[in-house]
């Protein structure tokens, strides 16, 4: 993205969060970009395939570099703004001319960027579970044995956190409690509750990252040669 237009960029994202008085060299360009976003909103509500290239090119770099941000994943990133770009076309007939397309568009990603974010904590409950429950559905003894071995290195690793955080991490993977049911339950707050789970998360996601490949080598040799 040109230097320019990162410019106004910022100079929307500070007004946008601060209200503070902008320099008049800044207020002209924030008119002239808010007038642009109105037009862009119009041209694509009309299905301007033109107005949805200047889109692409004007917010890509931006939006990436937003997502990339929580979701540390190149890949995840470009989905979130692809899909972002694509629900923006599918709805572009709900797009208000007056209010524009950037807020629209913001918000498109951040919808998809929670989805991802909590499709990655379900993963991790599922990944744990299976480990956990997978020597029960094998009834060769060596196959049992190196299946509990992965077992005890989850377990241990939930041990290993906090007291806290074990409870935390328990409550909401092992019985399925809401964070608001967790925080009433431990007489946390509910921003405490959210903050500890992700920490026990990101600690045992590093376990699971490590064990999940070698797991499933071992259970696909098991499956060929036993």
């Amino acid at each position: 993205m040109p230097f320019k237009e990162q410019h106004i960029l910022i100079s929307v994202n500070t007004f946008s969060k601060t209200k503070t008085a902008l320099p008049r060299g800044d207020r002209f360009v924030l008119t002239h970009f808010i007038n642009n976003d109105q037009r862009l909103a119009a041209r694509l509500r009309n299905s301007d395939h033109n107005a949805f290239e200047e889109l692409y090119a004007t917010y890509h770099q931006l939006l990436y570099g937003t997502a990339y941000k929580y979701l540390k994943s190149d890949t995840a990133a470009e989905d979130a703004v692809h899909e972002a770009f694509v629900k923006v076309w599918v709805h572009r007939a709900e797009l208000d001319p007056v209010q524009g397309v950037r807020n629209f568009l913001f918000k498109c990603l951040k919808f998809h960027v929670l989805n991802l974010i909590r499709d990655q904590k379900r993963s991790l409950s599922k990944q744990y579970e299976l480990l956990y429950n997978a020597a029960a559905d094998h009834r060769d003894a060596e196959s049992t044995v190196i299946l509990n071995d992965y077992k005890k290195v989850v377990d241990r690793a939930v041990e290993s956190l906090s007291a806290q955080k074990k409870k935390i991490f328990r409550l909401r993977s092992y019985e399925g409690l809401s964070n608001e049911e967790v925080a009433e339950k431990l007489g946390l707050s509910i921003n405490t509750v959210k903050f500890q789970y992700a920490q026990a998360s990101k600690t045992l996601r590093h376990v699971l990252k490590i064990m999940m490949s070698t797991f499933f080598c071992l259970l696909i040799l098991l499956v060929i040669f036993f």
